[in-house]
């Protein structure tokens, strides 16, 4: 009997062998348990489901199809949602409404707030986009010995990390009414400084529509060419017909040097003539307006994002509405959470199961191994560990002197 199993039909002789003790210990880990868990307090878990604040942007006027969040609709971002609710701010508010230090029996704030989040639990459904996470919902869970103050805590916890959220959201919006009012009347110097840069350039020059003027000054411009034309024909034809001081030439050369000079009027850069811009100046006078222009229209862009904006914090900096939506608030629970007893009771049964093979083979070297040289490795370690037992003794006896 004290040969080394070397087929199947050996080992599993000697389990068979050894039936009973393995049974023993198994029954025995799965019994003792079993009572432990048996003896440990139920613990219950509420649970409360919870959408993060909605995320919206704002499209600008001027970018149309693009969609900007500018200042953001609520100052805390669905990322930022789970480290506020493990926060010391929040903790605070729930401590005011729940004594933790007495639930919990512990002799300090720090313990009872560390006993606290140790009960906590969050999870989250999320849905990926393309290189993103939207996270589209919150779990949150409460683990208590009590089912009634399990349910009480979780709905106390979401209505105070609703409140917070919503004092947060407040107190961003008066920072950023107090930021958008101060551009608004910077915003709105600039704008009027430029607009009266361009209504002087404008009184200054005579441009009422430069873009109907341009047009004026070019079809004047080639009716004065189409009439020049006409007239040195004239005066070219007449040349030939009459002598120089006849009055009909004398009439056609001063009629062709009144639209020269026209011409000439029409061409320098430095003169307007009523409504029509000179042809020299055009090109410097448009570009100057459009600057200015363009300078007006910019601002007066911003200017009304600004006022949205400032319209949008006023009624942000009043909302108390609920920034979290609840779908399901925390109910007691009727059933425990834990321990699981059969679960430990089949995984301890199992273990003990294994260790008692590992016992079976080791004790069955022992006995294989016994009065030979094999076994000598026992002896040496026995006698190492009386060495250090008495080294020990002895390093005690001088630490009491």
């Amino acid at each position: 009997m004290n040969t080394e199993p070397r087929t199947f039909v050996d080992h599993v002789t000697l389990l068979f062998r050894w039936r009973w003790m393995i049974l023993g210990v198994v029954f025995c880990s799965a019994v003792l348990t079993f009572v432990i868990s048996s003896l440990v307090p139920k613990t219950y878990r509420a649970s409360a489901v919870v959408l993060p604040p909605f995320e919206g942007g704002t499209a600008l006027p001027f970018m149309v199809g693009v969609n900007v969040d500018v200042f953001g609709a609520n100052e805390v971002p669905v990322s930022s949602m789970a480290t506020l609710l493990k926060s010391r701010a929040l903790k605070d508010r729930i401590n005011e409404r729940i004594n933790l230090m007495e639930h919990y029996e512990q002799p300090d704030i720090e313990k009872a707030y560390e006993a606290f989040e140790s009960h906590l639990e969050v999870e989250f459904e999320s849905e990926e986009g393309f290189a993103t996470v939207n996270i589209i919902a919150f779990k949150v869970y409460i683990l208590d010995h009590d089912p009634q103050f399990c349910a009480e805590l979780l709905n106390v916890v979401v209505e105070e990390w609703d409140r917070l959220c919503v004092e947060l959201n407040r107190r961003g919006a008066t920072l950023r009414r107090e930021f958008v009012e101060g551009s608004i009347h910077k915003t709105a110097h600039d704008l009027a400084v430029y607009e009266d840069s361009l209504r002087v350039f404008q009184e200054e020059h005579g441009i009422a529509a430069i873009d109907a003027q341009l047009q004026g000054t070019i079809a004047s411009a080639v009716a004065l060419e189409q009439k020049i034309a006409e007239t040195r024909i004239s005066v070219e034809v007449l040349g030939k017909l009459y002598e120089r001081n006849h009055p009909m030439l004398q009439r056609a050369n001063s009629e062709l040097q009144g639209l020269l000079q026209e011409r000439s009027k029409l061409q320098t850069a430095s003169t307007t003539d009523g409504l029509l811009l000179s042809m020299g100046a055009a090109p410097e006078l448009a570009l100057v307006y459009y600057r200015l222009f363009r300078e007006v229209k910019i601002y007066e862009a911003v200017y009304q994002v600004l006022m949205q904006q400032y319209e949008q914090a006023k009624i942000q900096e009043l909302k108390d509405t609920p920034a979290l939506r609840i779908v399901d608030r925390a109910q007691v629970p009727l059933y425990k959470f834990a321990p699981r007893r059969l679960l430990l009771t089949l995984i301890a049964a199992l273990s003990a199961f294994f260790l008692a093979i590992l016992a079976v083979y080791f004790f069955n070297y022992l006995e294989r191994t016994r009065g030979t040289e094999e076994s000598r490795w026992m002896a040496d370690i026995l006698g190492f560990l009386k060495a250090d037992l008495e080294r020990a003794k002895r390093l005690i006896g001088k630490g009491r002197k």
